[in-house]
């Protein structure tokens, strides 16, 4: 028997394909702790990527629902062995420099609101790469 899928199936699995595809090419890792704004805090993560580099990017919705504004995003540190540019308003890329591997580190400036106050957190980036 043979099925016939509709355009828009068609359509939704080549997106998918190609969303996979994507995914397949990107090998960036980030864990760290929770930063709050209004506390001001100074919080480092780890980040383990390939030569690619990575994308960091802030999203104004906390994950249990409070609302939380940002206003601001700077790069307070840049790396030494790579290129930190910002693409966005609240996004980060860093690439490592042309066959580098190893340890480098930079740091962000996130200034913004919530529901508990205003404030700016740091956060330091430790990255491998491998």
């Amino acid at each position: 028997m043979l099925r016939v899928l509709s355009l828009g199936t068609c359509l939704s699995l080549a997106t998918m394909s190609l969303a996979f595809a994507q995914l397949q090419k990107v090998n960036c890792q980030t864990q760290g702790e929770p930063f709050y704004l209004h506390q001001n805090s100074k919080v480092t993560h780890e980040s383990v990527m390939d030569e690619n580099g990575c994308r960091y990017s802030y999203i104004s919705a906390q994950s249990d629902g409070r609302p939380r504004v940002f206003e601001k995003a700077v790069i307070a540190q840049a790396p030494k062995k790579g290129q930190l540019s910002q693409p966005g308003e609240f996004s980060f890329f860093y690439k490592p420099g042309s066959g580098f591997k190893g340890k480098d580190t930079f740091a962000v400036y996130i200034c913004g609101t919530t529901m508990h106050g205003s404030g700016c957190s740091r956060i330091t980036y430790n990255v491998t790469v491998r």
